[in-house]
């Protein structure tokens, strides 16, 4: 079992006009830390179908750096609390690594209503879009065994079933399994037995939620359900490799959430990073944590994708 343990201490400086980060960071892959320089440029296509029907979810934009290539891949899940956000949420994200090399898949999905679930029609697409960047890995000039999910919030909770799922999970069945190599989650909520089991006042919000993904069924209500959505079921000691990002004062998604999933994985057998960010929920829309964040998950990327 390998494990990665990383940790990271901000000082703020000046206000918000400059920040200074000491980082107390050690790196296992190589000793130092190693952000992706910008290389190219990159071609943007717009809502791009990944099903041939009109359901207005079934769309992604594509990021496709300039060059030979083949690149590798990231799909980007956004979050939103499964009942809203789009693929719009995550568009800076995708554009910022496609400069780097990294084609980027922005990913739009079923969402819950007051009254209608949207479970497993999410995950359901999103395994839909995966396979059709796969089977068009030609026309977008990318290598499909080079392949990462990430996701933020809800959208992490996606990203880890692509890292999870064995392909015989029953609401599979009009589903083709395409695991990913490499998952990266941002204030990660996977582990959502987890969550109705441990229903306190710090983690109310989220397990209204998570209820709100089921059309408001509670834990109490349907205990299986949110057993078989939850990532944490399906994990073995295949999975593929999983980067934590965590504020520690996030207010939606207690770290421990976060926390419970990561100590499943170890116990199977499982590579994670896991990093505590001196900050709260949403992490990559702040310059300052997403530049903590930079520190390992870019060299996570670099070992992964075999990237110079």
């Amino acid at each position: 079992m390998r494990k990665r343990y990383i940790a990271l201490a901000g000082v703020i400086a000046l206000g918000t006009v400059l920040s200074l980060f000491t980082f107390l960071y050690w790196n296992p892959l190589n000793g130092e830390s190693k952000l992706l320089p910008e290389k190219t440029n990159y071609t943007l296509q717009s809502g791009v179908r990944y099903l041939n029907d009109s359901n207005p979810y079934h769309l992604m934009d594509v990021y496709l750096p300039d060059g030979d290539g083949p690149y590798p891949a990231m799909i980007y899940l956004h979050g939103g609390g499964w009942v809203e956000g789009n693929r719009s949420d995550l568009s800076s994200t995708a554009a910022f690594y496609a400069k780097r090399g990294i084609a980027g898949f922005t990913v739009d999905y079923t969402l819950a209503t007051s009254n209608a679930s949207a479970w497993p029609a999410n995950i359901q697409d999103v395994l839909a879009a995966v396979h059709f960047i796969k089977e068009n890995a030609q026309n977008f000039n990318i290598d499909p065994t080079r392949l990462a999910a990430m996701g933020s919030s809800a959208g992490a909770h996606l990203a880890s079933l692509l890292g999870t799922l064995s392909g015989k999970e029953a609401f599979l069945t009009n589903a083709t399994l395409e695991k990913v190599q490499l998952v990266i989650n941002y204030a990660s909520v996977a582990d959502l037995e987890f969550v109705g089991q441990n229903r306190t006042e710090n983690n109310n919000l989220i397990y209204s939620l998570v209820s709100s993904l089921f059309g408001n069924i509670s834990y109490e209500q349907n205990p299986n359900l949110w057993r078989e959505a939850s990532p944490a079921t399906y994990i073995s000691a295949d999975d593929a490799t999983f980067v934590f990002i965590h504020g520690v004062s996030d207010r939606i998604v207690p770290i421990e959430i976060a926390e419970s999933f990561n100590i499943k994985l170890q116990n199977a057998g499982v590579e994670t990073f896991f990093v505590k960010i001196q900050g709260d929920h949403d992490i990559l829309t702040n310059d300052a944590w997403n530049l903590q964040a930079r520190y390992t998950v870019e060299p996570v990327l670099r070992s992964v994708f075999h990237l110079n």
